[in-house]
């Protein structure tokens, strides 16, 4: 589909009544929904758990809070598996329970996987995964394994005292959240994780009405936009982008009180000669090509009690598939 044809479908349902559900189903048959045994949240959630099981030492037995659930609940499954107490939050409950039985039917053909990520025996994932077989849905699912799902809820205000949770993860959220919103969030994720606690994000920089090349449109196109324009024409209630860049994203880690433990980076080398001709906007003209070409990154975040701001690695890696 021609990214103008996705962007004015989508513009056009979110000002419609039911236009969220229309949405919902134009997924469930053309888009990511439709197939999701080819969704990269699966693999996404394998990276989680092995970014867990580096900095944390696993999950099994850890208090986790998901930040959006989304569609494709792969995440709060996949890490309850692994033995982690998930409490998963949306702003906008999204997962229904149909999707839930396909994700739990797909995770059958994935407990080596998981059990290789997390460092959790498969024996006990595959005894997991029979406990939740007859869950009549994802909350009752949720339920068996410890933890909970939460949608609607207002992820600025959490419902945990100060330093209870033990870790905090989102894939593919932080730069759909409204940029005057965002500092909110993390403060709050700062404030619910224990000293030293660790926070895991994977976060996708790009223009999403340009998933592919079929569309017509390079993924960075986006950054040629003023900002008033961007906001006005492009970010609704369906889908909204905040095209942060990722030396922006580390920036208000910091100020939120994270050290930035690693940064793993993925950059678009082949969109630069693009990015060459390209009038960049205001807000990013004084980025270098290879900042504004990072297109995905993997962070992990150490809550800081004293706020002291420490050295960031960072590796690169070239663009691949989309997250």
């Amino acid at each position: 589909m021609k990214w103008w044809m996705k962007w004015g479908i989508t513009s056009t349902l979110a000002y419609l009544p039911g236009g969220r559900i229309l949405h919902q189903k134009m997924l469930r048959r053309f888009g990511e929904l439709a197939h999701i045994s080819a969704s990269t949240r699966f693999g996404n959630t394998e990276i989680l758990l092995d970014m867990a099981r580096r900095w944390c030492g696993g999950v099994n037995r850890q208090r986790v809070v998901e930040l959006g659930t989304g569609w494709v609940p792969a995440v709060p499954t996949g890490f309850g598996l692994a033995g982690a107490q998930v409490e998963t939050f949306d702003v906008v409950p999204l997962v229904t329970d149909e999707i839930f039985f396909e994700t739990r039917r797909l995770y059958t053909g994935r407990t080596g996987a998981l059990s290789v990520a997390s460092g959790t025996p498969e024996k006990i994932i595959r005894q997991r995964l029979q406990q939740i077989e007859e869950a009549a849905g994802f909350t009752e699912s949720c339920h068996i394994l410890g933890g909970r799902y939460l949608a609607p809820f207002d992820t600025t205000s959490l419902p945990f005292d100060d330093g209870e949770i033990d870790l905090v993860v989102s894939n593919l959220v932080l730069q759909c959240i409204p940029k005057d919103i965002l500092p909110l969030i993390l403060a709050e994720s700062w404030r619910i994780l224990k000293p030293r606690g660790i926070a895991l994000h994977r976060i996708w920089m790009s223009d999403e009405y340009a998933p592919d090349e079929s569309s017509g449109r390079n993924q960075l196109e986006y950054l040629k936009y003023p900002e008033h324009i961007w906001e006005r024409w492009f970010n609704n209630s369906l889908k909204h982008v905040n095209r942060l860049r990722a030396t922006q994203f580390l920036e208000l880690f910091s100020e939120q009180g994270f050290i930035c433990r690693e940064c793993q980076r993925q950059i678009d080398y082949d969109s630069i000669p693009h990015l060459q001709q390209l009038n960049i906007a205001a807000p990013f003209k004084h980025l270098s090509l290879e900042e504004l070409a990072t297109v995905g990154i993997n962070v992990v975040l150490e809550k800081n009690p004293s706020w002291e701001n420490q050295p960031i690695t960072s590796t690169n890696h070239e663009c691949g598939s989309k997250y």
